[in-house]
């Protein structure tokens, strides 16, 4: 996982860079939402850290309480960043109010224009990264650093809209608008995020049809195999696999054990499936 700290890294020191960019901005050109995204993005940089932190965790091997591994301890993670999420929302639609309108120069659009580009960079390095080592942490980063985007996206429409407020009062109020909207944004974010890593918690299996046939596919190489089921647990980057056989009602118990031992390393071998853990039941039906 060298390349998931790697990319973690990377991510916490561009978040910590365009939080201090767009906070600055935020204050020097009295932009509540510009303020209010530099604290999303600053939210970011937050969870990185916990993020490196919880990755190390997750790379301990077995002991006898914990036989499968650490890697629920991302779901775990993930559930404190949902919840830091919360309260950085609430605060940021009560910080919205109450704030005189400002028209801020023009050229609030460049700076934009480069924490945006800095972020798209990150984010499709990780997105990348994250699909290929199967990191929940960094999946869960491509959608609160997805979040982050948007908001940045919705201060660029309010810095145009200001430019006009002088013709249409009325658009005065775009700046404490687009202040709440970023909050919501972040508030949406949060929930998805406690929602989904409560459910891992508590345990969930995987649903990825395309996965779980090229499971069975590995397990059909194998003869003399009837029938099987094929139940993979989510463990943070891994799987642990839950493997019912219906092996042919000719073969002896010596045969059978053979079966089972070549199934299981077979499947082992294959470290783009994920898994870590495998447990093998044999029956005679499903």
């Amino acid at each position: 996982m060298k390349e998931e700290s790697k990319v973690l890294t990377y991510s916490m020191i561009n978040n910590l860079i365009i939080s201090i960019i767009k906070l600055i901005g935020g204050i020097v050109f009295g932009l509540t939402s510009l303020f209010a995204d530099g604290m999303h993005t600053f939210s970011d940089f937050f969870t990185d850290i916990v993020c490196i932190a919880t990755a190390k965790i997750t790379k301990k091997k077995p002991t006898k309480s914990h036989p499968f591994g650490f890697g629920k301890v991302e779901y775990l993670t993930n559930l404190f960043v949902g919840i830091i999420l919360f309260a950085l929302a609430v605060f940021i639609i009560l910080n919205a109010f109450g704030k005189e309108a400002v028209v801020p120069p023009i050229s609030v659009l460049f700076l934009l224009a480069v924490v945006f580009l800095l972020k798209l960079i990150a984010i499709l390095i990780m997105n990348r990264v994250g699909k290929k080592t199967h990191s929940q942490l960094l999946i869960t980063s491509v959608k609160e650093s997805s979040a982050d985007l948007y908001s940045t996206i919705g201060v660029v429409i309010i810095t145009i809209l200001l430019q006009f407020s002088e013709r249409f009062p009325i658009l005065e109020y775009s700046d404490i608008v687009g202040s709440v909207l970023i909050g919501i944004i972040v508030l949406k974010t949060s929930f998805n995020i406690i929602i989904a890593n409560s459910l891992s918690v508590i345990g969930e299996v995987e649903e990825d049809k395309e996965l779980i046939e090229r499971v069975k596919e590995v397990v059909l190489k194998e003869t003399n195999i009837d029938n099987l089921k094929v139940v993979l647990i989510k463990y943070g980057a891994y799987y642990k696999l839950q493997l019912t056989l219906v092996l042919n009602s000719n073969l002896t118990l010596r045969e059978a054990t053979q079966i089972e031992k070549s199934v299981k390393k077979h499947i082992l071998q294959h470290r783009s499936l994920h898994i870590k853990y495998v447990t093998i039941f044999i029956t005679d039906e499903i």
